[in-house]
């Protein structure tokens, strides 16, 4: 079991270890209202952006989409990753998102650009996944494991984030522990 005075330590470290390689490409969207601020975060919820064709999008596309066309007050989510492993920012990082009904308050939006029920995660994707959990963990102090880094279907009736990306998490998580300096529970049998 990881303790968590521990766990501080190590994401510390692998917060400002990360912060320097992880390159996010900031926007300042304007939302239609403003988003208000998240008190707290306990999870970070992996989607994709699911349109019918497995295609690449922006933030700013999907900002467009959420906001004109569906009346939403904007993008949704906090982070997007883009097929060749561009970190976009979406939503302000401390707000509140709008990507996983009733689950927005305490969690932290990321979406994979494409659709993983028929296509699958570029590596760089994937890459940048991970870095970006790396330092997300860090800065909150979560473990990387299934209660703090889940899929939008662990928590919503949907089939996202795609059964290919979905499949994943598990090796993901084990990446991001890694990555974090952090010792696997199953290492620790034995």
């Amino acid at each position: 079991m990881l303790s968590m005075p521990a766990l501080g330590e190590e994401a510390l470290a692998a917060s400002k270890w990360k912060k320097d390689e992880l390159l996010i490409r900031e926007n300042y969207f304007e939302f239609a209202e403003m988003p208000e601020k998240r008190e707290e975060t306990n999870r970070i919820i992996v989607h994709h952006t699911g349109l019918p064709k497995d295609r690449d999008m922006t933030a700013a596309e999907i900002h467009m989409l959420h906001r004109d066309r569906l009346g939403w007050a904007g993008i949704g989510y906090h982070y997007v990753i883009r097929k060749n492993g561009m970190v976009e920012r979406g939503r302000g990082w401390n707000m509140v998102g709008a990507h996983a009904q009733y689950n927005n308050k305490d969690s932290v939006g990321i979406a994979l650009a494409g659709n993983f029920c028929i296509g699958t995660p570029t590596p760089e994707q994937i890459n940048s996944l991970v870095n970006l959990l790396v330092t997300l963990c860090g800065v909150y102090n979560l473990v990387p494991d299934e209660l703090s880094v889940i899929g939008h279907r662990d928590v919503n009736a949907t089939a996202c984030p795609g059964d290919m990306l979905y499949d994943m998490l598990p090796q993901i998580r084990k990446r991001v522990m890694t990555r974090m300096g952090l010792n696997l529970p199953e290492d620790e049998i034995g």
